[in-house]
């Protein structure tokens, strides 16, 4: 097995949430994590991993653990780096500091600048690459090549965790098929394809499972499930127009990825959703639902009407999984969104945890996710459930 250093994005609960479902499907395992890393022994190159993964922005090999930062010399350094240095090109190099103080990323700077005196001695072409902060975004990594280049850096309480970058996520792509598809659904919160992937993957990682999305939208989980190789794949939502933007989009992810899958897209409401599947047909269902309107409720500045949406949407839901738990095959599983508002700093759930389980359903997490963006109205919590 080889062991990672991964550094986790901005909703790293969710991150670590997906990740530890990733590696139980493929016998890893999460050996320590932090609140913005986590280090990992797994089957995967690092390339399957990223390729995988939504939550992980960079994965790089572990290197060791040192006790303090002046163990970090220009030797151990070099001695990193060797295997990677080309005599006959420029090789750029640089360093990202995690948790830890701009004093000690000034000192670490130094070393580097010394270690770059070293490699033009040993007449090796170098260049030494900053950014405005501690941490190199994944942007700067790649477009000064500094795969195999990178020195990860992570201060976890007295010691420090040191690795090599060896690759990072495709933002490329991720803008791409985010911003190029033929629609973005600006009506319902615009999902990140990031968050939709992460979400198909607390599942675990099991592509021969069928997978079906009821409030399908604009189809961003069914277009991250596709590509992660989903092949039997099921979207439907009581809208027309939304269908016919989910066909739409993932004609057009299929052509420009070059992907085939089992796909049906149809017109359905999900209160007559066990109507048009077979009973225990489904393997999972992942779903962000309708959550209100978004524009009315950010105009909201008491509870009060708030309370109503919070009423319809949960006996809405509530009927969802009754009719879920007709389809759904014994071992599936349901990764659902409820939506929190946030009203003058106060929350407001929707999801309604005895209720759920009534019917049968045994929630999987043993912390509450929420995954939302800064003065953002209404906030995710992710859920995770299986029949008892």
């Amino acid at each position: 097995m080889n062991k990672y250093l991964l550094i986790l994005g901005q909703s790293s609960a969710l991150a670590r949430q997906e990740l530890a479902a990733v590696l139980s499907s493929s016998n890893g395992q999460i050996e320590l994590t932090g609140t913005n890393f986590a280090v990992i022994s797994a089957n995967q190159t690092p390339q399957e991993l990223i390729n995988i993964l939504g939550g992980t922005i960079k994965v790089g090999q572990y290197i060791q653990t040192i006790k303090n930062l002046s163990d970090l010399n220009t030797s151990l350094w070099y001695d990193i780096l060797k295997n990677n240095l080309k005599p006959t090109s420029k090789n750029c190099f640089g360093f990202s500091l995690y948790n830890d103080s701009n004093n000690n990323y000034q000192n670490i700077k130094k070393v580097a600048f010394q270690l770059k005196k070293i490699l033009r001695e040993k007449k090796y072409k170098s260049r030494l690459v900053t950014g405005q902060e501690a941490v190199l975004s994944s942007v700067i990594v790649a477009k000064n090549k500094l795969l195999d280049h990178e020195l990860l850096i992570i201060k976890n309480h007295e010691e420090y965790l040191l690795g090599i970058t060896r690759t990072v996520q495709d933002f490329v792509s991720y803008g791409f098929r985010d911003m190029a598809r033929p629609y973005r659904d600006n009506r319902s919160g615009m999902l990140p394809p990031k968050v939709a992937r992460m979400l198909v993957n607390l599942a675990g990682y099991d592509t021969n499972k069928s997978l079906l999305d009821p409030f399908c939208g604009s189809g961003t989980i069914l277009q991250e499930a596709m590509l992660l190789g989903y092949k039997k794949i099921y979207g439907s939502d009581i809208s027309s127009q939304a269908v016919e933007e989910t066909k739409q989009n993932l004609d057009w992810l299929s052509k420009n990825f070059a992907l085939k899958a089992d796909l049906k897209i149809k017109v359905i409401d999900v209160k007559n959703i066990d109507q048009n599947f077979e009973t225990n047909s489904i393997d999972l269902i992942v779903s962000e639902p309708f959550m209100g309107d978004a524009r009315f409720i950010s105009q909201q500045r008491s509870s009060h009407n708030l309370l109503t949406i919070q009423k319809d949407l949960q006996n809405l839901y509530q009927t969802a999984f009754e009719k879920f738990q007709k389809i759904l095959s014994p071992a599936g599983q349901i990764i659902f969104i409820f939506p929190v508002f946030n009203i003058a700093g106060q929350d407001i759930y929707t999801l309604d945890k005895k209720n759920i389980s009534r019917l049968g359903f045994d929630y999987q997490l043993k912390e509450d996710i929420i995954y939302s963006r800064e003065d953002q109205k209404v906030k995710r919590q992710i859920t995770v459930w299986k029949f008892k």
